[in-house]
């Protein structure tokens, strides 16, 4: 009797359909299959093994085994006994891009190229009995899942689970990432708790809808019952990012890559965080393992390790870096900007002023706008005394960092307003807090420098507004009342 028990509670568990219930599910299974007292237990062993196969694409959880156990499992069954369509069909299954190496995403394009001529096979063998089989329905809802556009060109409608299916089921029908199912979902975990990985999903909903908050609080949720879901580290990094709290971020992407080894856009992100904090030798070596392991992300591998090694004043090294991050992203405009630097830091004046002013031209060229692009570029061509050149790009910058610190102050009044826990708050608006200041003297800097430009032209009632303005900065009002007291005397060169 204590195993019909232990049968019942593992086939409820399977019912549920969360994935510590299916571990759970195959865990008593397997022990009662070992006893030899319950033969049904190795089959229903087999078909959660397969449920779990499945599950760990969905979780970009690449260091499971389960469909591997269930191929060894259905070995050992007596002759018919065969499970090679729903092998063929979790062979096409998409493991979560950002749970598993870029090369465990390649690997699956071979079996791939089988989907186009074989799933309407599949689909006839899966459909046969799936209204009463969790298994065939779950894998037939994920095979519709992947051709969703063929049958749409096809004219056939994707299989819908019968009412009253149990809520393995729903789950799977509602993370369709082509059809996804917010509502489902959320109806899903509030009934049971124990669908941790459902705040994996709503997870990445909100980060895709910009929701950071609500994002960072169901991947937390996730991570806490999950902790090696390493999808939900690498999404949350990028919350993080995008919120520019760097020290979460960092942390983040470290648990991420040290759980997936390989994992770019976790080695990225780590080695974006660990230059912004200043680890610049730290970023160059995940930078270099990069490199070595070739193929995904280069352009942007040797873009941030020659932003480091610029840092780190190794200049021909970023120089060479920033070159082959240009072999790989020919128009953009940070690399052009990067390699304004880069060659300025090398006594390059006539090829920074080159870069800079493609930086300019490839950023507005796409209708945004670079700061500090047009006020290096305004900067080098003082250096080479290029004043009618230089006046308009200053002019220009002024009003760009006058944008900058509005942006800013949005975003300092959001992390004022959030429910962030107060020590994360006050850094966060420490840190924004910097930003106004720097580009509210970066705009004194540009008006400034007009000002010298259009001096030096010999228009000094031109030059003598833009000095005004500058005066009005702390950090430059003595130079600034010295620029006007010359212009008062018309004197026409600085």
């Amino acid at each position: 009797m204590a195993i019909m028990a232990d049968l019942a509670r593992a086939d409820a568990l399977v019912r549920a359909g969360c994935y510590a219930c299916l571990k759970d599910a195959l865990a008593i299974y397997q022990r009662a299959a070992a006893t030899g007292d319950a033969p049904a237990a190795g089959l229903r062993a087999i078909d959660t093994a397969l449920l779990l196969a499945l599950r760990e694409r969905e979780l970009g959880l690449g260091g499971g085994r389960a469909l591997e156990l269930a191929i060894d499992l259905a070995s050992r069954q007596p002759v018919p006994f065969d499970i090679g369509v729903f092998r063929s069909v979790a062979d096409v299954q998409p493991w979560h891009a950002n749970g598993v190496p870029e090369e465990r995403t390649d690997a699956s394009l071979g079996p791939l190229r089988k989907l186009n001529t074989a799933w309407p096979r599949w689909r006839e063998q899966l459909e046969h009995g799936a209204a009463h089989d969790v298994v065939r329905a779950y894998y037939l809802l994920s095979l519709d899942c992947a051709i969703r556009p063929i049958l749409g060109d096809a004219g056939l409608e994707p299989w819908k689970a019968p009412p009253g299916a149990p809520p393995i089921l729903k789950f799977r029908a509602g993370i369709c990432p082509l059809a996804f199912d917010e509502e489902a979902v959320g109806d899903l975990l509030e009934h049971d708790p124990r669908f941790a990985e459902a705040h994996f999903f709503l997870g990445q909903l909100a980060f895709s809808k910009g929701a950071l908050r609500t994002a960072e609080r169901h991947l937390v949720e996730s991570l806490d019952a999950l902790p090696e879901l390493g999808a939900a580290w690498v999404t949350l990094g990028h919350v993080y990012l995008m919120m520019e709290d760097i020290d979460a971020a960092s942390d983040a992407y470290r648990r991420a890559h040290a759980a997936i080894p390989g994992q770019r856009q976790a080695m990225l992100g780590e080695a974006k965080c660990l230059g912004h904090l200043g680890h610049h030798a730290e970023a160059v070596a995940i930078l270099d393992d990069m490199e070595r392991l070739g193929t995904w992300y280069m352009g942007e591998t040797y873009y941030w390790r020659a932003w480091n090694r610029h840092r780190l004043k190794q200049y021909d090294a970023a120089n060479d870096d920033v070159a082959a991050a240009r072999n790989r992203l020919p128009m953009d405009g940070h690399v052009d900007k990067l390699a304004g630097f880069i060659a300025l830091a090398r006594n390059e004046v006539p090829r920074a002023e080159s870069e800079f002013r493609a930086a300019v031209t490839h950023v507005e060229g796409r209708g945004a706008s670079d700061c500090e692009a047009r006020y290096y570029l305004g900067s080098v061509q003082v250096m080479q005394r290029k004043w009618a050149e230089a006046a308009p790009n200053f002019e220009r910058a002024e009003p760009c960092y006058a944008g900058s610190q509005r942006e800013f102050a949005k975003r300092l009044e959001m992390i004022r307003s959030s429910d962030l826990p107060e020590a994360r708050k006050a850094r966060l608006v420490a840190a924004k807090e910097r930003d106004i200041a720097g580009a509210r003297l970066q705009e004194a800097r540009s008006a400034f420098n007009a000002a010298v430009a259009h001096a030096n032209l010999g228009d000094l009632e031109k030059a003598r507004p833009f000095a005004e303005r500058s005066a009005a900065n702390p950090d430059l009002a003595a130079q600034a009342k010295a620029l006007l007291d010359r212009i008062g005397k018309s004197a026409p060169r600085f």
